[in-house]
């Protein structure tokens, strides 16, 4: 059985639902006097409204107006009702023998647990009478419903672990093998069933990427997991045609072309919410490879505060982006979580007293309040021309999603001297070597000083599961290590394994970085090319290398030594 928090309520009675749900409050009054909203923003979302027949509460979240969570908040606080929280309480599994997994997604509703005649349950909306009727149905010797009013978010979350997985991938692959050339329709409706489950299970375990890989008789299907690739199943490349075409079609690909690369992007509604995924095929000497990466803004779409840095680290953050122009760069190879770190800083700052505009190549996630445009080479904008155009439409914050080439390097730096704030990001190995990159794209330490306003290096490490993570004491070896980074350590986490991390002793990811933060000092001796002399300065001011901030989480137990080493190694400054 799965564990949910709920906040104490006291009990209301059935007879004073209907009562309460007469007393509707006009939500919309409540905000515009709060100041949570303009009249125009209201005005924009009853227009959706009208359009798109969703309750206005959802518009406001989906046009980005609201937060999910705020919103419940003031619902709960105007109605005196319970916020549900996903952690730290029994769901009552043979409530859910009667009410089925699609009951409970179609009307957003879960039962949770039963005192005597009084069910608890929670609502993504308390004063839905289709979702309170159903729960009257299937509990007929109920008098009493206590809701608790749950983000979509949050009772999706509790629906998929309440039930668990529908669907089986072993067992839709078995179906297709047994359906083959006896029943073709019922075998295409297996191979969708089969995607589709494949989509929702990545989904469900985080995964960023799904591979498909044709060898030479079969197909090994991996998921990226924590930032490594996994086996999840193999099937014989007979029924890798029927699964390729599926997976053509909803990327909206040509599926006759097989000679060349394609990319495609679609949506796909997973625990009822839309997820987006972008996908491309690749013909390789077995046949066509194909990558599914899964753009899921529940995961990536975090304020800076829970992206797992430290809190100086999110301060640095904040001081920098808060800058009124110059250049700010993250760097650190792919996967390293970069484009996730410059979308919570766009986030972070966006407001409607500031123009920010974004180039990336893909738009990854659409942003309120941003204006996002798709470098599309060749044929479409490029990076220097989407610049140029960009300058033109009076922007305060450019976000340039990576700066490949001198031309771009250059225009970005442009902008940068100009009045403007660049975010923008390169491929180095760490804070300092990004004067040696600018350098290579023909951007001398000149010409960066007193532009360059910060570098933030980062990588991703895995985190210990904290269900079966073991201790065991330094090596004398280890301990030399510790003492030469000037710090102690007397106990080493290690990696087990449990059913918890599916055996392999890590869950989650955690950020680790280091930063430079230019100040005058620093921009004096950039500009006189004295880079020994500016790691000296930056060094007795107190910077800590990705390696120290490494060692530090380690010896929190958030982290083992051979994760520090396969990512980040372990170097001084």
């Amino acid at each position: 059985m799965q564990r949910i928090t709920l906040r104490e309520v006291n009990p209301i009675p059935q007879e004073k639902i209907s009562g309460m749900i007469d007393e509707f409050f006009d939500l919309r009054i409540h905000l515009l006097k709060r100041g949570l909203l303009s009249i125009d923003q209201i005005k924009i979302a009853e227009i959706e409204h009208q359009k798109q027949g969703k309750r206005l509460e959802e518009i406001l979240v989906n046009l980005g107006f609201l937060s999910d969570q705020v919103l419940r908040e003031i619902i709960a606080d105007l109605k005196g009702i319970s916020i549900f929280n996903l952690q730290e309480f029994i769901i009552d599994a043979h409530l859910l023998i009667n009410f089925s997994k699609n009951v409970a997604e179609r009307y957003q509703v879960l039962p949770l647990f039963c005192e005597e005649k009084t069910l608890h349950a929670a609502l993504v909306d308390v004063d839905d009478l289709i979702a309170i009727d159903q729960l009257r149905y299937f509990f007929p010797h109920v008098t009493n419903i206590i809701p608790y009013v749950a983000t979509s978010m949050d009772l999706s979350q509790a629906i998929d672990k309440a039930y668990g997985h529908a669907l089986s991938i072993e067992g839709l692959l078995y179906e297709i093998e047994e359906k083959e050339n006896k029943d073709k329709k019922h075998t295409e409706g297996t191979a969708i069933r089969f995607i589709n489950t494949l989509l929702m299970d990545a989904v469900k375990r985080r995964a960023s990427d799904i591979h498909f890989e044709p060898e030479g008789t079969f197909i090994r299907c991996r998921y990226r997991l924590d930032g490594v690739l996994r086996q999840i199943c193999t099937f014989h490349r007979q029924y890798w045609p029927m699964l390729l075409v599926r997976l053509k079609i909803m990327s909206e690909m040509d599926i006759t072309e097989n000679r060349f690369p394609q990319h495609g992007r679609f949506s796909f509604i997973v625990a009822n919410r839309e997820v987006d995924f972008r996908a491309a095929s690749h013909p390789t000497v077995h046949g066509e490879n194909f990558v599914v990466r899964i753009l899921d803004k529940r995961h990536s779409l975090l304020p800076l505060e829970e992206l797992g840095f430290k809190e100086a680290t999110v301060h640095s953050i904040k001081q920098l982006i808060k800058s009124p122009q110059g250049l700010v760069v993250v760097t650190g190879p792919t996967g390293s979580g970069k484009t996730t770190t410059l979308y919570s800083m766009l986030r972070y700052i966006a407001s409607t007293d500031v123009n920010i505009m974004t180039l990336e190549e893909p738009v990854e996630y659409e942003l309120p309040l941003i204006r996002q445009t798709e470098v599309r080479e060749p044929g479409g904008v490029s990076f220097v021309e989407g610049i140029r155009s960009i300058l033109r439409q009076d922007p305060d914050i450019i976000f340039i999603g990576e700066v490949r080439d001198e031309e771009t390097a250059k225009m970005a730096l442009r902008a940068a001297m100009t009045g403007h704030l660049v975010l923008t990001t390169l491929h180095t190995n760490n804070a300092f070597d990004i004067i040696s990159r600018f350098k290579d794209l023909g951007i001398s330490p000149q010409m960066l000083a007193g532009h360059l306003r910060g570098v933030i290096a980062q990588r991703l490490l895995r985190k210990l599961c904290s269900f079966c993570k073991i201790e065991r004491n330094l090596t004398q070896e280890e301990k030399l290590l510790f003492q030469e980074y000037k710090q102690s350590a007397h106990i080493f986490w290690e990696a087990e394994g449990c059913d918890e991390c599916e055996f392999t002793g890590y869950k989650g990811r955690i950020a680790v970085a280091e930063w430079l933060v230019f100040d005058e000092q620093m921009d004096d001796l950039l500009s006189d090319a004295k880079l020994t002399e500016l790691r000296t300065y930056v060094q007795s001011q107190g910077f800590q290398s990705m390696s120290h901030a490494a060692l530090s989480i380690f010896q929190e137990g958030i982290v083992n030594m051979a994760e520090i080493e396969r990512v980040v190694g372990l170097r001084k400054i």
